[in-house]
């Protein structure tokens, strides 16, 4: 009996071994894909657009393309992720990149249901110039593997987006940029602002740090009721309640965390991913948010800090700075494997 045991749980490892996720994971690591592949993807994907992809990546880039996105429409139950990286419609009579980003923000800046919850104009200014910095130091290494092209099961596992994660982190994201601190383990933290109120006095109360785990498994119980209620006082760019003030808000975060590559393997356990790959980001959004409170917490809490002066600029100039190079090639492999590799 103890040699069949023995014998099924060989076979079994093995099995295991040679299933289709342990082989990608392999091909991926010897390509110089970290763990942190799917967010750093998914990080570099949620406000691409087609123009961009163009820009940046082939000019021949369809519009059936099969690189997802973020939603720009915030409204409630609008599709948070679109399966093909679409055209925005940039002003062609302006020359220059940076001009087109400039008015894609400026002609969208009154409308309350677009771009990022909590970010004013001068950060949403900001943050398409930091993405076209990473598009842009991703545009090298695209054109080194125009020269020298990665295998076709190389492709194969980077194009398996449900598989390596980069779609459910995607749809994480998208949660994070219409509800920041959805998933921060803090019932105190609210997640959503109506756009418009004075950056930096009317900043979250973030208090200080991460979440507590004590608090945060204590969430795990939480009842639809009182997700309800919380949102009843603290309704998404409805008025209501204003955010506490508070002048002391700790050092900043994007409204996603800035830690990516080699640092996310300190942050996320393995068990959170694999249990975010599982996750069903399907359904109507208010069910939604419930089971992501319950579900998904991670400790983002979103901004904690406005860019609103020198001070704040200095500490989101240096998240920037702190962007592994190695997320942008990675970037830059997915979109070849994506318009280069049939799936």
């Amino acid at each position: 009996m103890k040699v069949l045991m023995l014998l099924a749980l060989v076979l079994a490892t093995r099995a295991e071994e040679s299933s289709p996720e342990v082989q990608c994971k392999s091909v991926m690591e010897e390509a110089g894909l970290s763990r942190g592949f799917p967010i750093n993807v998914a990080h570099r994907l949620h406000s691409l657009t087609l123009e961009d992809l163009r820009y940046y990546f082939d000019p021949e880039a369809p519009e059936d393309n099969t690189i997802p996105t973020v939603n720009f429409n915030l409204t409630k139950n609008a599709q948070r992720v679109l399966p093909n990286t679409p055209l925005f419609g940039f002003d062609s009579d302006f020359a220059t990149q940076a001009m087109k980003h400039l008015d894609q923000v400026l002609r969208n800046m009154d409308k309350p249901n677009f771009g990022i919850t909590n970010y004013s104009v001068l950060e949403q200014i900001a943050h398409v110039t930091h993405m076209a910095e990473l598009w842009n130091s991703a545009k090298k290494y695209y054109e080194m593997l125009e020269e020298q092209a990665p295998s076709d099961e190389l492709c194969g596992c980077v194009n398996d987006m449900d598989e390596n994660g980069v779609l459910s982190e995607l749809e994480l994201l998208a949660l994070k940029i219409k509800y920041p601190g959805l998933t921060s383990g803090r019932p105190e933290v609210p997640y959503g602002q109506p756009k418009g109120l004075a950056p930096l006095k009317e900043a979250y109360d973030l208090n200080a740090g991460r979440a507590d785990p004590k608090v945060a498994r204590s969430r795990r119980s939480i009842r639809r009721d009182d997700l309800r209620v919380q949102r009843d006082f603290i309704p998404i760019r409805e008025g209501g309640l204003k955010p506490i003030i508070r002048p002391d808000a700790k050092a900043y975060e994007i409204s996603y965390t800035l830690a990516f590559g080699k640092e996310i393997e300190s942050l996320r356990p393995a068990e959170f991913e694999r249990h975010l790959r599982n996750f069903d980001f399907s359904g109507d959004e208010d069910d939604l948010l419930v089971r992501a409170v319950e579900e998904l917490q991670d400790g983002d809490q979103g901004l904690a800090k406005h860019l609103d002066g020198e001070e704040g600029w200095e500490s989101w100039r240096e998240g920037f700075k702190r962007m592994d190079d190695n997320g942008n090639f990675e970037f830059a492999t997915f979109i070849y494997c994506k318009l280069h590799h049939e799936d």
